[in-house]
């Protein structure tokens, strides 16, 4: 990781009480939210690996993993180690401490 990914490693959950105009805020695990039956979570790690916990058809949360990089912008670039998935590209809008604001490109 280089100086532009500082603030970005870490286990975030989307806060989808908080999304404005397009963009999904995401607060660090256990930061205090209210009740949901299920939020979205990724685990960007520090040595540039990445899971993507979803929401599966009976509620179990499947898991896909890959690595991800920070492109200019600054975006974020996921890669699935799955080849039949495609990457995706997300803007980093905000990257706060215990605040992560992503927007999804296409």
């Amino acid at each position: 990781m280089n100086a532009t990914a500082a603030g970005l490693p870490g286990d975030w959950v989307h806060a989808r009480e908080e999304d404005t105009g397009g963009a999904k805020v995401y607060r660090p695990w256990g930061h205090p939210l209210p009740p949901s039956r299920w939020r979205h979570r990724i685990e960007l790690r520090p040595d540039g690996s990445y899971v993507d916990h979803r929401l599966g058809a009976d509620d179990r949360s499947p898991r896909a993993r890959g690595h991800w990089t920070v492109e200019p912008g600054p975006r974020i670039r996921l890669r699935p180690d799955d080849q039949g998935e495609p990457a995706r590209t997300l803007e980093v809008v905000a990257a706060e401490p215990g605040r992560l604001v992503l927007k999804d490109l296409p």
